[in-house]
């Protein structure tokens, strides 16, 4: 759901309340009658101003029934873990035990500035979301949590109530060569605190060679990788005209990431599917071929209502 395209094509704060109403909530309950099984919002506290992930969850809750809610990706380490908890259980408990939590711990220079503002340490993020995430996950249990660790303390700490069920922790990844092994703090988070694998920037095949690597890690921690949950971030502007699809996707980043280098158009084409709704078949189709059980798709273009009517063929 374009939370942050909502802010960006705003003029004022009327404009976003009108925005918000109509291609986040709107979009959502449309989105549920069209047949998507999930819906889901993605993160920033000032680097890419947007609305805030849980609490916009907690809004399309209420105007949906059984669709999923998802994360893709929050960052918890610009949070305090209890407050994580917290809002994550409430957020459970109001839908009715239907969020899904992707995590990442997010790139680039403005996410440093991001992190550096909110009194966080950018080179230390990995290995303190993962102290994070064994605290929120202690704290869900029900139970007072006692802490001691590198970056957090804990002294009998409990949020009064857990979540419905089990909240699965998407572990996010961006681009690499799977062949070189995950970062070490990713692979502690999958083994760890993973419920599943959502990454962005892969082809179908390296996404099957990385859930290789998953596998095998999982299986030197002790675990099973039958019910690890496999999901993947796909960009996609449908158009039958390629070279309009790409444009189209190349304005909307260069508004959404104003940090970023111009990209080429086979930079842009590594991000997703874009061009005829039958080349965004067939690149979906790929994806199940590997394995990806859930597609979250991100339009790439202001025109959210069109794109989604559009993609609506290729729902079920």
């Amino acid at each position: 759901m374009p939370t942050r395209g909502a802010v960006l094509t705003s003029d004022d704060e009327q404009a976003l309340a009108a925005k918000t109403a109509s291609d986040v909530l709107g979009l959502a309950r449309r989105a549920e009658a069209t047949g998507f099984s999930s819906v889901w919002v993605g993160d920033s506290v000032l680097a890419k101003p947007r609305h805030e992930p849980l609490s916009t969850l907690a809004a399309v809750a209420s105007e949906t029934e059984a669709v999923d809610l998802g994360t893709a990706v929050y960052l918890p380490d610009l949070r305090n873990p209890v407050h994580v908890a917290h809002q994550a259980a409430t957020v459970d408990q109001l839908s009715g035990g239907r969020l899904r939590l992707g995590v990442g711990v997010g790139i680039g220079p403005d996410v440093e500035a991001e992190y550096a503002n909110l009194d966080r340490t950018f080179r230390e993020r990995g290995a303190r979301t993962n102290e994070l995430l064994e605290i929120v996950t202690e704290l869900w249990n029900g139970d007072a949590v006692d802490y001691n660790g590198e970056y957090y303390d804990l002294e009998d700490a409990s949020i009064g109530f857990e979540p419905v069920g089990e909240v699965p922790i998407y572990v996010a990844s961006a681009a690499f060569d799977p062949s070189d092994g995950f970062p070490r703090s990713i692979e502690e988070r999958l083994a760890t605190h993973g419920d599943g694998w959502l990454p962005i920037g892969f082809g179908p095949e390296q996404y099957r060679d990385g859930f290789g690597e998953i596998a095998a890690l999982l299986e030197e921690s002790g675990r099973s990788s039958d019910t690890f949950r496999k999901a993947i971030y796909l960009d996609v502007v449908i158009d039958e005209d390629e070279s309009r699809a790409i444009e189209t996707a190349r304005s909307f980043y260069e508004r959404y990431y104003p940090a970023w280098p111009t990209l080429s158009d086979d930079q842009i084409r590594d991000k997703g599917a874009f061009g005829p709704i039958e080349t965004v078949r067939e690149t979906i189709d790929a994806y199940e071929a590997a394995g990806v059980e859930t597609i979250a798709v991100r339009f790439t273009t202001d025109a959210q209502r069109k794109q989604l009517r559009t993609f609506a063929p290729l729902v079920g």
